[in-house]
Protein backbone atom coordinates (compact mmCIF):
# COMPACT_ATOMS: atom_id res chain seq x y z
CA UNK A 1 0.00 0.00 0.00
CA UNK A 2 1.37 3.45 -1.20
CA UNK A 3 2.00 6.35 1.61
CA UNK A 4 -1.21 8.41 1.83
CA UNK A 5 0.84 11.37 2.20
CA UNK A 6 1.89 10.95 -1.71
CA UNK A 7 -1.66 11.40 -3.06
CA UNK A 8 -2.71 15.06 -4.16
CA UNK A 9 -5.93 16.92 -4.56
CA UNK A 10 -6.58 20.42 -5.36
CA UNK A 11 -9.88 22.68 -6.26
CA UNK A 12 -10.42 22.66 -9.91
CA UNK A 13 -13.09 24.94 -11.75
CA UNK A 14 -16.21 22.57 -12.87
CA UNK A 15 -16.99 24.28 -16.21
CA UNK A 16 -14.91 22.16 -18.91
CA UNK A 17 -13.96 25.57 -20.56
CA UNK A 18 -11.94 26.27 -17.50
CA UNK A 19 -10.75 22.86 -16.42
CA UNK A 20 -7.33 24.02 -16.38
CA UNK A 21 -8.12 26.43 -13.44
CA UNK A 22 -6.84 24.75 -10.48
CA UNK A 23 -6.18 26.15 -6.75
CA UNK A 24 -4.58 24.06 -3.55
CA UNK A 25 -6.69 23.02 -1.15
CA UNK A 26 -5.44 25.67 1.64
CA UNK A 27 -6.43 28.79 -0.60
CA UNK A 28 -9.40 30.71 0.31
CA UNK A 29 -11.38 30.39 -2.76
CA UNK A 30 -15.40 29.10 -3.75
CA UNK A 31 -14.94 30.13 -7.21
CA UNK A 32 -13.22 29.96 -10.48
CA UNK A 33 -11.39 33.22 -10.46
CA UNK A 34 -11.64 32.93 -14.47
CA UNK A 35 -15.56 32.43 -15.29
CA UNK A 36 -16.97 32.34 -11.89
CA UNK A 37 -18.19 29.03 -11.86
CA UNK A 38 -18.03 26.71 -9.14
CA UNK A 39 -15.29 24.62 -7.92
CA UNK A 40 -14.50 20.70 -7.76
CA UNK A 41 -12.28 19.12 -5.19
CA UNK A 42 -10.45 17.15 -8.00
CA UNK A 43 -7.52 13.41 -6.37
CA UNK A 44 -4.62 12.46 -8.94
CA UNK A 45 -6.19 9.30 -10.39
CA UNK A 46 -2.83 8.41 -11.49
CA UNK A 47 -1.55 8.29 -8.20
CA UNK A 48 -4.26 6.69 -6.97
CA UNK A 49 -4.09 3.85 -9.86
CA UNK A 50 -0.05 2.66 -8.52
CA UNK A 51 -2.97 0.37 -6.02
CA UNK A 52 -4.61 -1.80 -7.10
CA UNK A 53 -8.34 -2.36 -6.77
CA UNK A 54 -8.50 -5.22 -4.95
CA UNK A 55 -5.71 -3.41 -2.12
CA UNK A 56 -7.93 -0.25 -1.71
CA UNK A 57 -10.92 -2.88 -1.27
CA UNK A 58 -8.86 -4.44 1.34
CA UNK A 59 -7.35 -1.53 3.15
CA UNK A 60 -10.86 -0.02 3.07
CA UNK A 61 -12.00 -3.10 4.54
CA UNK A 62 -9.09 -3.22 7.08
CA UNK A 63 -9.79 0.10 8.67
CA UNK A 64 -13.39 0.16 9.04
CA UNK A 65 -14.44 1.28 12.19
CA UNK A 66 -11.15 0.99 13.32
CA UNK A 67 -8.85 3.02 15.86
CA UNK A 68 -8.62 7.41 15.16
CA UNK A 69 -8.72 8.58 12.63
CA UNK A 70 -10.13 5.21 11.08
CA UNK A 71 -13.11 5.22 13.70
CA UNK A 72 -14.35 7.74 10.71
CA UNK A 73 -16.15 6.15 7.78
CA UNK A 74 -14.80 9.12 5.75
CA UNK A 75 -11.00 9.39 6.58
CA UNK A 76 -10.65 5.67 6.83
CA UNK A 77 -10.93 6.52 3.05
CA UNK A 78 -8.36 9.46 3.60
CA UNK A 79 -6.71 9.39 0.43
CA UNK A 80 -9.90 9.65 -1.62
CA UNK A 81 -11.20 12.20 0.58
CA UNK A 82 -8.55 14.89 1.41
CA UNK A 83 -5.17 13.49 1.99
CA UNK A 84 -3.43 16.77 2.65
CA UNK A 85 -4.67 17.27 6.29
CA UNK A 86 -2.43 15.32 8.83
CA UNK A 87 -3.44 13.09 11.64
CA UNK A 88 -3.50 15.58 14.34
CA UNK A 89 -5.60 18.13 12.49
CA UNK A 90 -8.54 15.54 11.60
CA UNK A 91 -11.86 16.65 13.74
CA UNK A 92 -13.79 13.59 13.70
CA UNK A 93 -16.65 12.27 15.84
CA UNK A 94 -16.93 8.82 14.10
CA UNK A 95 -18.95 9.86 11.61
CA UNK A 96 -19.84 7.31 8.56
CA UNK A 97 -19.83 3.62 9.16
CA UNK A 98 -23.56 3.54 9.20
CA UNK A 99 -25.32 0.20 9.01
CA UNK A 100 -26.84 -1.11 6.10
CA UNK A 101 -30.20 -2.93 6.83
CA UNK A 102 -32.01 -4.99 5.42
CA UNK A 103 -35.78 -4.17 5.02
CA UNK A 104 -37.13 -7.47 4.05
CA UNK A 105 -40.53 -7.09 5.00
CA UNK A 106 -41.26 -3.69 2.93
CA UNK A 107 -39.63 -5.40 -0.13
CA UNK A 108 -42.02 -8.02 0.42
CA UNK A 109 -45.20 -5.59 0.46
CA UNK A 110 -43.86 -3.54 -2.35
CA UNK A 111 -42.34 -6.74 -4.61
CA UNK A 112 -38.44 -5.63 -4.30
CA UNK A 113 -36.86 -8.78 -2.84
CA UNK A 114 -33.81 -6.99 -1.86
CA UNK A 115 -34.41 -3.84 -0.37
CA UNK A 116 -31.89 -2.11 2.15
CA UNK A 117 -31.90 0.70 4.33
CA UNK A 118 -28.96 3.01 4.79
CA UNK A 119 -29.88 6.13 7.49
CA UNK A 120 -26.90 8.44 7.35
CA UNK A 121 -28.07 10.68 9.95
CA UNK A 122 -27.28 8.41 12.35
CA UNK A 123 -24.41 10.46 13.90
CA UNK A 124 -22.85 12.96 16.78
CA UNK A 125 -25.54 15.88 15.23
CA UNK A 126 -28.02 13.86 13.61
CA UNK A 127 -27.45 14.63 10.42
CA UNK A 128 -25.47 13.65 7.19
CA UNK A 129 -23.76 17.27 7.11
CA UNK A 130 -21.59 15.75 9.54
CA UNK A 131 -19.77 13.87 6.77
CA UNK A 132 -19.26 16.49 4.97
CA UNK A 133 -18.02 19.28 7.93
CA UNK A 134 -15.89 16.89 9.16
CA UNK A 135 -13.31 17.61 5.57
CA UNK A 136 -13.93 20.81 5.96
CA UNK A 137 -13.50 21.74 9.42
CA UNK A 138 -10.11 19.06 9.36
CA UNK A 139 -8.55 20.98 6.35
CA UNK A 140 -9.73 24.71 8.26
CA UNK A 141 -7.89 23.02 11.55
CA UNK A 142 -5.09 22.22 9.28
CA UNK A 143 -5.34 26.04 6.85
CA UNK A 144 -4.68 27.62 10.59
CA UNK A 145 -1.69 25.52 11.80
CA UNK A 146 -0.15 26.31 8.08
CA UNK A 147 -0.63 29.95 9.57
CA UNK A 148 -3.58 30.95 6.88
CA UNK A 149 -5.00 33.54 8.57
CA UNK A 150 -8.90 32.98 9.28
CA UNK A 151 -11.05 33.91 12.00
CA UNK A 152 -13.78 31.87 12.38
CA UNK A 153 -15.81 29.47 10.01
CA UNK A 154 -19.63 30.66 8.85
CA UNK A 155 -22.23 29.31 7.31
CA UNK A 156 -26.33 30.25 6.52
CA UNK A 157 -28.57 27.43 7.35
CA UNK A 158 -31.91 26.28 8.45
CA UNK A 159 -30.77 23.85 11.10
CA UNK A 160 -28.60 20.77 10.06
CA UNK A 161 -25.43 22.52 8.68
CA UNK A 162 -25.65 24.93 11.52
CA UNK A 163 -25.77 21.99 13.99
CA UNK A 164 -22.34 20.30 12.86
CA UNK A 165 -20.98 23.40 11.50
CA UNK A 166 -20.78 24.77 15.55
CA UNK A 167 -19.99 21.12 16.87
CA UNK A 168 -16.84 20.36 14.62
CA UNK A 169 -15.95 23.79 15.06
CA UNK A 170 -15.76 23.47 19.16
CA UNK A 171 -13.78 20.27 18.61
CA UNK A 172 -11.12 22.24 16.46
CA UNK A 173 -11.22 24.64 18.77
CA UNK A 174 -12.34 27.64 16.14
CA UNK A 175 -14.81 30.42 16.20
CA UNK A 176 -17.98 29.69 14.31
CA UNK A 177 -20.20 32.33 13.20
CA UNK A 178 -24.14 31.08 12.03
CA UNK A 179 -26.55 33.28 10.13
CA UNK A 180 -30.40 31.55 10.76
CA UNK A 181 -33.90 32.69 9.24
CA UNK A 182 -35.76 34.51 12.86
CA UNK A 183 -38.61 31.33 14.25
CA UNK A 184 -38.31 29.20 10.56
CA UNK A 185 -35.60 26.35 12.42
CA UNK A 186 -36.38 24.00 14.80
CA UNK A 187 -35.70 24.25 19.16
CA UNK A 188 -33.63 21.22 19.23
CA UNK A 189 -31.88 22.70 15.79
CA UNK A 190 -31.57 25.99 17.24
CA UNK A 191 -29.93 24.39 20.40
CA UNK A 192 -27.03 22.97 19.21
CA UNK A 193 -25.05 25.85 17.68
CA UNK A 194 -25.90 27.94 21.12
CA UNK A 195 -24.47 25.06 22.89
CA UNK A 196 -21.49 24.78 21.09
CA UNK A 197 -20.39 28.27 21.69
CA UNK A 198 -21.11 29.51 18.01
CA UNK A 199 -22.31 33.13 17.40
CA UNK A 200 -25.72 32.91 16.06
CA UNK A 201 -27.70 35.22 14.32
CA UNK A 202 -31.20 35.28 13.90
CA UNK A 203 -32.14 37.63 10.77
CA UNK A 204 -35.58 38.80 9.25
CA UNK A 205 -35.37 36.66 6.02
CA UNK A 206 -35.27 33.56 4.50
CA UNK A 207 -32.38 31.33 3.98
CA UNK A 208 -31.62 33.04 0.56
CA UNK A 209 -31.39 35.54 2.73
CA UNK A 210 -29.05 34.71 4.88
CA UNK A 211 -26.96 32.46 1.83
CA UNK A 212 -26.44 36.28 0.41
CA UNK A 213 -24.99 37.51 3.37
CA UNK A 214 -22.67 35.02 4.48
CA UNK A 215 -21.32 34.59 1.26
CA UNK A 216 -20.62 39.02 2.06
CA UNK A 217 -19.02 38.90 5.26
CA UNK A 218 -16.67 35.78 3.86
CA UNK A 219 -15.74 38.12 0.88
CA UNK A 220 -12.32 39.22 2.19
CA UNK A 221 -11.23 35.90 3.36
CA UNK A 222 -10.99 36.52 7.18
CA UNK A 223 -14.30 33.75 7.49
CA UNK A 224 -14.03 30.57 5.55
CA UNK A 225 -17.39 29.51 3.86
CA UNK A 226 -19.27 26.47 5.25
CA UNK A 227 -21.96 25.95 2.92
CA UNK A 228 -22.42 23.74 0.16
CA UNK A 229 -20.50 26.37 -2.14
CA UNK A 230 -17.54 24.62 -0.93
CA UNK A 231 -16.63 21.42 -2.30
CA UNK A 232 -14.66 19.98 0.70
CA UNK A 233 -18.33 18.96 2.10
CA UNK A 234 -19.08 16.49 -1.03
CA UNK A 235 -15.69 15.00 -0.34
CA UNK A 236 -17.04 13.57 2.97
CA UNK A 237 -20.91 12.98 1.64
CA UNK A 238 -19.45 10.56 -1.23
CA UNK A 239 -18.18 8.00 1.00
CA UNK A 240 -22.05 6.90 1.51
CA UNK A 241 -21.60 5.27 -1.99
CA UNK A 242 -18.69 3.34 -1.38
CA UNK A 243 -20.06 2.25 2.15
CA UNK A 244 -22.47 0.61 0.42
CA UNK A 245 -20.50 -1.21 -2.02
CA UNK A 246 -18.62 -2.30 0.90
CA UNK A 247 -21.20 -3.20 2.69
CA UNK A 248 -23.07 -4.92 0.01
CA UNK A 249 -19.40 -7.34 -0.28
CA UNK A 250 -18.11 -4.67 -3.50
CA UNK A 251 -21.33 -5.75 -5.25
CA UNK A 252 -23.30 -2.55 -6.87
CA UNK A 253 -27.18 -2.13 -5.93
CA UNK A 254 -29.44 -1.71 -9.09
CA UNK A 255 -31.13 1.39 -7.32
CA UNK A 256 -30.90 3.93 -5.12
CA UNK A 257 -33.01 6.36 -4.21
CA UNK A 258 -32.01 9.43 -2.38
CA UNK A 259 -33.84 13.15 -1.19
CA UNK A 260 -33.20 15.74 -3.33
CA UNK A 261 -32.33 18.54 -0.95
CA UNK A 262 -30.65 20.99 -2.96
CA UNK A 263 -29.24 18.43 -4.81
CA UNK A 264 -25.70 18.24 -3.11
CA UNK A 265 -25.90 14.72 -1.58
CA UNK A 266 -26.74 12.89 -4.75
CA UNK A 267 -24.00 14.81 -6.82
CA UNK A 268 -21.54 13.38 -3.90
CA UNK A 269 -23.26 9.73 -3.89
CA UNK A 270 -22.78 10.04 -8.18
CA UNK A 271 -18.99 11.44 -7.55
CA UNK A 272 -18.41 8.51 -5.05
CA UNK A 273 -19.69 5.71 -7.07
CA UNK A 274 -17.81 7.51 -10.37
CA UNK A 275 -14.31 7.54 -8.61
CA UNK A 276 -14.62 3.61 -7.92
CA UNK A 277 -15.49 3.07 -11.63
CA UNK A 278 -12.62 4.92 -12.41
CA UNK A 279 -10.30 3.21 -10.39
CA UNK A 280 -11.70 -0.47 -10.88
CA UNK A 281 -13.37 -1.01 -7.65
CA UNK A 282 -16.44 -1.84 -9.34
CA UNK A 283 -17.88 -2.58 -13.25
CA UNK A 284 -20.40 -0.53 -13.11
CA UNK A 285 -23.19 2.50 -11.93
CA UNK A 286 -26.14 2.27 -9.96
CA UNK A 287 -29.24 3.78 -10.71
CA UNK A 288 -29.97 7.05 -8.97
CA UNK A 289 -33.26 8.45 -8.36
CA UNK A 290 -33.78 12.14 -6.68
CA UNK A 291 -36.97 12.23 -4.46
CA UNK A 292 -38.27 15.73 -3.69
CA UNK A 293 -40.87 17.35 -2.70
CA UNK A 294 -43.30 19.24 -4.66
CA UNK A 295 -42.46 22.25 -2.83
CA UNK A 296 -38.59 21.70 -2.60
CA UNK A 297 -37.82 20.91 -6.30
CA UNK A 298 -34.80 21.79 -7.25
CA UNK A 299 -34.75 19.78 -10.47
CA UNK A 300 -37.92 20.94 -11.70
CA UNK A 301 -36.53 24.39 -11.42
CA UNK A 302 -33.66 23.79 -13.13
CA UNK A 303 -35.59 22.26 -16.12
CA UNK A 304 -37.96 25.58 -16.34
CA UNK A 305 -34.74 27.92 -16.10
CA UNK A 306 -33.05 26.02 -19.09
CA UNK A 307 -30.20 24.68 -16.72
CA UNK A 308 -31.21 20.88 -16.77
Amino acid sequence: MQNWTKCRAWFACAEPRCADQRYPLHEVVYRCKRCGGLLEVEHDLDVLRRTSSDLWKATFEARFRGPFPESSGVWGKREWVNPLVADENIVSFAEGGTALQPMGRFGHEIGVPDVWLKQCGVTHTGSFKDLGLTVLISQVKQMVADGVPLRAVACASTGDTSAALAAYAAQAGLRAVVFLPHNKISVPQLIQPIANGAKVLALDTDFDGCMKIVQEVTADGSLYLANSLNSLRIEGQKTVGIEICQQLGWTVPDWIIIPGGNLGNVSALGRGFDMMLRLGLIDRLPRLVVAQSARANPLYRAFLTGFA
